[in-house]
């Protein structure tokens, strides 16, 4: 039995090895690259150093020197993306090989004779631009792409000979593209021509089905190059501004009793228009319908958005204690309680309004109520005379009456 469990033991551990030592030798399966260096005439090159790396660089990196034929061989790993680089004084190559899933196989490097080129950008007087940025293409690639320094000038580093495409740009100036043809130690001098274009704006409140234009805003335009300008909207709702070419600029609208809209643009060569929609700063109003009302009387009491909407279930309170909610009118009556200033609050989200009204007595006064003054009557049915019921007035009618008798007589 027990020599049966030994002889287990044994298979086991000799598999385990086996299956190990497989793993470990498929890991480290290599496959040869041919690597061939051409140069422009299809001609092998000899003494040229190349390196190998994989794995986006963290593999590797081989080093190896073409031969006599032009040709290294270069060992990697199976099925690697592999990037192969020219190292050398004279030939060199803008962009390295991208070999792809490798296996043993032949590849074909081309190079070309090492070269620069010194690109110095200047305005209409033959003055350096400052700080241009300046771009060197070719192939689908850029081997240049960076801002040059106060003198307006960049030199590559070491290029293939040919020609390129030269790209040179600076706010405020219309950008040149040309050709350059490098070979040796080249310099190219390029000339920009400065510029401006107009930046319209229109400005909208959109808060309309159809939106309205907004006169009498105020448009602000700012770059980091240092331009600013402000201008009003006219009646129809644009304001336009000469700017510079070639920028990006920063628009701000304002105005009163609107929200500040803030937008980016950037502005080519050509005509630029741009919509801005702005709306109200959103606010609530509160208006009593009478201003004086007798005290234990009701007020009706509305509550309007910004756009005079009618706003339901606003909270409306007197005192710091609520009196209700709006209907969907906006609408809500309130009681009056005493006399004096009287001040209501409306409070809808984060929006509140006030509104005043002045309770009065139910005799008119302001204050508090207070009786009528008292005024001496003379008794009725006596006169100063004596007689009950004859006053004055029957006095004189009896001394007409006997007047005209006597005539008669």
């Amino acid at each position: 039995m027990a020599a049966y469990r030994d002889a287990f033991v044994v298979c086991l551990v000799a598999l385990l090895v086996g299956t190990t030592a497989s793993g470990t030798v498929a890991a480290q399966s290599q496959v040869t690259l041919t690597v061939t260096v051409v140069d422009q005439d299809g001609d092998t090159i000899s003494d040229v150093d190349i390196s190998a790396r994989w794995d986006d660089g963290a593999g590797g990196p081989v080093n190896e020197t073409t031969r006599a034929n032009g040709q290294a061989l270069v060992d990697v790993p199976a099925g690697a993306n592999v990037t192969i680089q020219i190292h050398d004084d004279r030939y060199v190559r803008n962009v390295p090989v991208e070999v792809v899933d490798a296996e043993t196989q032949a590849v074909e490097v081309d190079v070309s004779e090492s070269a620069t080129a010194t690109v110095r950008a200047v305005n209409a007087d033959g003055d350096p631009v400052e700080n241009p940025r300046i771009r060197l293409y070719r192939d689908g690639n850029y081997v240049v792409d960076r801002n040059a320094g106060g003198d307006g000038s960049v030199t590559t580093k070491p290029v293939e000979e040919g020609e390129y495409r030269v790209i040179v740009t600076k706010p405020g100036f219309y950008r040149n593209l040309t050709s350059v043809d490098v070979s040796g130690e080249t310099s190219a001098t390029i000339q920009l021509r400065e510029g401006a274009v107009l930046l319209r704006a229109s400005v909208a409140d959109d808060y309309f089905d159809d939106p309205r234009p907004i006169r009498d805003a105020t448009v602000s335009i700012s770059s980091d190059n240092g331009f600013s300008g402000t201008v009003p909207t006219l009646s129809d709702g644009t304001a336009s501004v000469s700017v510079p070419v070639n920028d990006r600029y920063d628009v701000t609208v304002t105005k009163d009793g609107y929200e500040t809209v803030d937008r980016t643009v950037r502005v080519d060569e050509s005509e630029t228009a741009i919509d801005v929609a702005i709306q109200r700063t959103p606010a609530l109003t509160l208006t009593p319908t009478n201003r004086r009302v007798v005290v234990g009387e009701t007020v009706r009491l509305t509550v309007v958005d910004e756009y005079g909407e009618p706003v339901a279930n606003a909270t409306v309170s007197q005192g710091g204690s609520e009196v209700g909610l709006t209907d969907a009118e906006g609408e809500l009556s309130a009681t009056v309680p005493s006399a004096g200033n009287v001040t209501f609050t409306a409070t809808a989200d984060d929006l509140s309004a006030t509104a005043n009204v002045t309770g009065v007595s139910a005799d008119g006064d302001g204050g508090a109520a207070t009786p009528a003054p008292t005024q001496e009557q003379t008794p009725t049915g006596t006169t100063d005379a004596g007689g009950p019921g004859f006053t004055a007035g029957l006095a004189a009618l009896a001394l007409l009456a006997a007047a005209l008798l006597a005539r008669h007589l």
